[in-house]
């Protein structure tokens, strides 16, 4: 098995969900992507390849992988459900 195959990417749904402009900490995971999903029934969720998301009902705060100029730099929440890609 190759490294790039043992790298999951887990999507992570977070109910009361916070993207916020502050500098990341050093418990949060690292967020490759992030969805805001602003439908009738909105959503957020964060895909990360780490592999110590925390359980369902717990909170959970992520930091964007790369610098980028979007207006938030961490997200937070609690994981309403995860889902392994």
């Amino acid at each position: 098995m190759t490294r790039a195959e043992a790298i999951m990417t887990i999507r992570v749904y977070l109910a009361a969900a916070r993207l916020i402009d502050e500098s990341p900490v050093s418990s949060d995971l690292p967020a490759e992507r992030v969805f805001v999903n602003a439908s009738d029934v909105p959503e957020v969720w964060v895909e990360t390849e780490s592999p110590s998301v925390p359980e369902v009902g717990k909170a959970a705060g992520f930091a964007l992988s790369r610098s980028l100029d979007v207006g938030f730099v961490r997200i937070t929440g609690t994981v309403e459900r995860r889902v392994t890609k």
